[in-house]
């Protein structure tokens, strides 16, 4: 394995939201270590080239800049690497948290239904918790879950720091919440993109585009009484944003290799202010990608199926 200086520090460590970094505290009592603008450049630079290689077919798969962000005590105290994502006809861009234990792309803000153009409301919905049992109707239940319809659209990732689209995720399916209580949307995070590829990206079928998605709960909730609704049980798997990014290399045989890096320029984040996006300290790799790139290469992949992944297998 080969770990460059300048990113020596691998932090795909969150598990649902449940960061083992230094907490927001320890961050706002330290100075920075490192010139944020100068790790950014680096990091900018990397995925410059990767991409580049991309468009030129030398090499196949994605390569996307990853921003960081640690949560005030209010807001959990947590440390999230996020990727920026734009919906068509909406200006303002998405801080989507990356989440290496599923395969869905959610966004928090329900307006994003009427902004957006040129989505296509499909019948499929997504009822996923992350704590146990959750309830639609109790806004102080510390239940973690999203309620939505699935979509189906172009979706751009984009660079914060250059201010510059990098790839474009056409024709995937998505989640716009209509009811949304979790940390992915606490603070400056907009929602979660699931990155573990395939399996993951349950939805169920409903009759109409029209159909009243709180159904999806099986039992109403009772507040006084304890006894909270459950969601529903998935009825199929939609193929994940990720998947369906990288079909065509994949059926072409280009992409041999079915994983993803996560990688962070962790020196860089110490200091950082809280609630605040701090651009392209981090780097998200996909494909091939994954096992060739400038931090990770000609080594052995090191598969981890619980919470400290080095590179994980999709499936």
């Amino acid at each position: 394995m080969k770990l460059s200086s300048a990113l020596a520090t691998l932090i795909a460590f969150q598990r649902h939201g449940h960061s083992i970094w230094a907490s927001a505290e320890d961050h706002a009592q330290r100075k920075l270590l490192l010139n944020q603008a100068d790790a950014a450049k680096r990091v900018d630079d990397v995925v410059n080239i990767a991409m580049a290689s991309v468009d030129a077919g030398d090499s196949h798969g994605v390569a996307l800049p990853l921003n960081y962000v640690v949560l005030s005590g209010n807001e959990g105290s947590e440390q999230q690497l996020a990727v920026a994502l734009r919906l068509p006809g909406v200006e303002r861009v998405q801080h989507v948290m990356i989440d290496t234990g599923s395969s869905s792309l959610a966004f928090c803000d329900k307006s994003l239904i009427d902004e957006a153009v040129d989505i296509t409301k499909t019948d499929y919905a997504q009822c996923n918790t992350y704590s146990g049992d959750s309830c639609p109707d109790d806004p102080s239940s510390d239940n973690i879950f999203y309620v939505g319809q699935v979509f189906k659209g172009n979706i751009t990732a984009y660079n914060t720091n250059t201010d510059k689209d990098i790839a474009s995720m056409d024709e995937v399916y998505f989640v716009i919440s209509s009811k949304v209580q979790s940390y992915f949307c606490d603070g400056p995070l907009n929602g979660i993109i699931g990155v573990a590829y395939s399996a993951l990206n349950g939805a169920n079928k409903i009759p109409s585009p029209d159909f009243n998605i709180f159904n999806l709960w099986n039992q109403s909730c009772e507040i006084d009484n304890k006894s909270y609704g459950t969601c529903s049980t998935s009825s199929t798997n939609l193929p994940a944003p990720l998947e369906q990014t990288l079909k065509e290399d994949v059926e072409s045989g280009h992409i041999s290799a079915e994983a993803f890096g996560l990688y962070c320029d962790y020196a860089a984040t110490i200091g950082s202010k809280v609630d605040t996006i701090v651009p392209s300290l981090g780097v998200f790799f996909g494909g091939n990608m994954a096992l060739n790139n400038t931090f990770y290469n000609s080594g052995t992949p090191q598969v981890r199926f619980c919470c400290l992944p080095i590179l994980l297998v999709f499936s």
